[in-house]
């Protein structure tokens, strides 16, 4: 009786064992799951909006003059950058071993341009602006020059000229923006390939 037993609990095991290899074998032998569904579109990544674009006319590889003159001042590389967010320039000039690059964004939280600029002489400067109706106009209103007493306010302006060109004026005034003298005046033409 024992026998009898002990030989219906080994075949109900082994009927389980086959039932159990012949699920795995279905298993393995159905085509593979379909692949995940790719997730929800995000939303688009970028500044594209009319104010983001605002110091696009200033994108490009410039040749930098005295305005006026043949003079070469200096070489400009202005690039958007990082999802059209910021604009970037790096500045070589051609009287002296000085060369400096600066960051512009526009800040949607303020509804003004910000430029960041650092130089080969260790100066840091932030402006904040706002477009004009042909340009930019930035203005660092407080700044600290290393090695001189007192501060001084800088401005930039920028202008978009019909041929292409852009014009930059800088100047500086040490009674907190009441006067300005010119400080330097450059055109950027659009360099020549080669």
């Amino acid at each position: 009786m024992v026998k009898a037993i002990v030989a219906a609990v080994l075949a109900i095991a082994a009927l389980q064992s086959m039932s159990d290899v012949a699920a795995a074998q279905a298993t393995t032998t159905q085509s593979p799951a379909p692949p995940p569904s790719p997730p929800a579109a995000s939303p688009p990544v970028g500044c594209s909006g009319a104010a983001h674009r605002a110091f696009d006319f200033w994108i490009g590889e410039w040749d930098a003059y005295a305005t006026g003159t043949e003079t070469l001042a200096g070489k400009s590389v202005i690039e958007a950058r990082d999802a059209g967010c910021i604009i970037t320039e790096q500045w070589t000039s051609m009287r002296s071993p000085y060369s400096g690059r600066s960051l512009n964004l526009f800040d949607a939280t303020t509804g003004r341009w910000l430029q960041f600029w650092a130089d080969s002489q260790g100066e840091i400067t932030r402006y904040e602006g706002a477009p004009t109706g042909d340009g930019m106009v930035l203005v660092a209103p407080d700044e600290a020059t290393p090695g001189q007493a007192g501060r001084t306010s800088l401005r930039m302006t920028f202008t978009r000229n019909p041929d292409g060109t852009v014009r930059q004026v800088g100047e500086t005034s040490g009674d907190g923006g009441k006067t300005w003298a010119p400080n330097y005046d450059f055109t950027y033409r659009p360099r020549s390939p080669g």
